[in-house]
């Protein structure tokens, strides 16, 4: 039987960090592709890179490749997980980016900094586990402030539209929202016996909260999307079929 669990909790358990450790650094296709466009807009604008926040870096996965693809002077990686950040400071020595990278715990809506970055990374579906609307505003206004001008914002979020089962779950829930406790996307997430609030997202409302924080240049497209642009094929009732998003300041 699962056990329920606060978001925190969740992420300082040895067993769900074990699933998301990792002794090679991993990139998805998807991310090095959001990851490119981002330094394309850069390159763009004539801007260096000189420095990139990642949020919810858990213990490092994606640390690596952006660090090669932006070559950044300085990577501010934070996660809510103490014993996340103890990983990713191993790992970071392990890839010889330890120099670049500095790591700090706290949450992401209490992040405070004067630095200013010309990249924000929200990978790894980490807004999928901050249900509460009023604090992805927060961190969505915190991204906005900590970027340069024409600095950009680069994520992952899950997604309502997928497999068949989470399709026809929010479809029942967006149309009996009247009548059911908390908002249409909410939804219990979560393995290793636990279960944690989330919130999955739809293409609209991602674009309104994202608009919300004022930033422009607002692309919001699911793994089928993007299966699209890249002309392969991609089923979405089998897979995840996540939002991608990026967007400008």
């Amino acid at each position: 039987m699962s056990r329920n669990v606060k978001n925190k909790d969740f992420w300082e358990n040895m067993d769900v960090i074990g699933t998301q450790d990792q002794e090679k650094p991993i990139t998805n296709n998807y991310e090095k592709y959001l990851y490119n466009l981002a330094l394309a807009y850069q390159q763009k604008k004539k801007k260096e890179i000189k420095a990139v926040k990642v949020f919810g870096c858990g213990t490092g996965r994606e640390l690596f490749e952006i660090n090669n693809t932006f070559k950044p002077l300085y990577i501010k990686g934070t996660d809510i997980s103490e014993n996340m950040i103890t990983g990713c400071n191993k790992n970071i020595k392990k890839w010889n980016i330890d120099k670049v990278v500095e790591t700090e715990v706290v949450a992401a809506e209490q992040f405070a900094t004067e630095k200013t970055f010309n990249i924000v990374t929200i990978m790894t579906s980490m807004l999928t586990y901050v249900p509460n609307k009023n604090d992805r505003k927060t961190i969505f206004n915190i991204s906005y402030n900590i970027l340069e001008s024409n600095g950009v914002l680069i994520g992952v979020v899950h997604n309502q539209v997928g497999k068949f089962n989470k399709t026809l779950y929010f479809k029942l829930r967006n149309i009996f929202s009247p009548f059911i406790k908390g908002k249409p996307g909410d939804r219990k997430s979560g393995f290793k016996g636990f279960k944690v609030p989330a919130y999955y997202f739809t293409k609209k409302e991602l674009i309104k909260e994202l608009q919300e924080a004022n930033f422009k240049n607002i692309d919001v497209f699911s793994l089928e999307d993007y299966a699209n642009r890249m002309n392969f094929k991609y089923n979405r009732k089998t897979g995840d079929n996540n939002l991608l998003f990026f967007a400008t300041k």
